[in-house]
């Protein structure tokens, strides 16, 4: 069974090394991430899977997957590692499909087997005049729905965001999203929002989700 979620941002930012100093921004950002994979690490699995969009030519070396897994070593997991790449364009369906799959996958693990997910997934990245898209004022508004998905704890809201929105807002985590909505399926949880901030005009939430029951 699927026992923790933990949702965290994969901007470049979070490479070691990437601004060559100290950034205020940047340090509160990871120190969310680390506390939301902490709760996930907390919620006891046996085995945890980073699940990560690419981009055409991307693999396991997807962005997503390479600061996840980095932001793992941070936080000093130990568990079995596993990863789940989806092609960022995927079209919902699949997206719900390849979630199922992975739940499906989780139970079989073992019976009782417990299994931690780590969504890696940005949001809009036209939310200011200096953001990578520049400003959409349908940014914010799709970024909202997306939190208030969160904020309910009932994440199969998510499988019912646009892809053709979300790519026209620069959403590099939209079929994460939707890999974690088949996932979780409509299982009610509770949410923790560690971080919601758009810094350099890109969103970036940090959840931690635990199941209701």
């Amino acid at each position: 069974m699927i026992v923790a979620v933990a949702g965290c941002p994969h901007p470049p930012l979070l490479l070691r090394g990437i601004t060559g100093r100290a950034v205020a921004e940047v340090e509160r950002l990871q120190a969310a991430c680390l506390a939301a994979i902490g709760e996930l690490l907390a919620a006891g699995p046996d085995r945890l899977v980073v699940v990560g969009g690419a981009a055409p030519g991307e693999d396991d070396k997807a962005l997503s997957i390479v600061v996840g897994r980095l932001l793992l070593n941070q936080a000093g997991c130990r568990l079995p590692i596993e990863h789940l790449v989806i092609a960022a364009d995927s079209p919902p369906a699949d997206c719900l499909r390849v979630g199922r799959a992975l739940a499906s996958s989780a139970l079989a693990a073992g019976g009782d087997g417990a299994t931690g997910l780590l969504v890696m997934a940005d949001g809009s990245a036209r939310r200011s005049l200096k953001a990578p898209g520049y400003l959409d004022p349908r940014a914010a508004p799709f970024d909202d729905g997306v939190q208030a998905c969160l904020a309910a704890g009932r994440l199969a809201g998510l499988a019912d965001l646009d892809p053709v929105l979300a790519a026209e807002l620069l959403v590099a985590g939209r079929a994460a999203w939707q890999v974690l909505a088949g996932a979780v399926g409509e299982v009610a949880g509770r949410t923790t929002l560690h971080y919601s901030d758009d810094p350099f005009g890109v969103w970036y939430p940090v959840f931690s989700w635990l199941p209701a029951s």
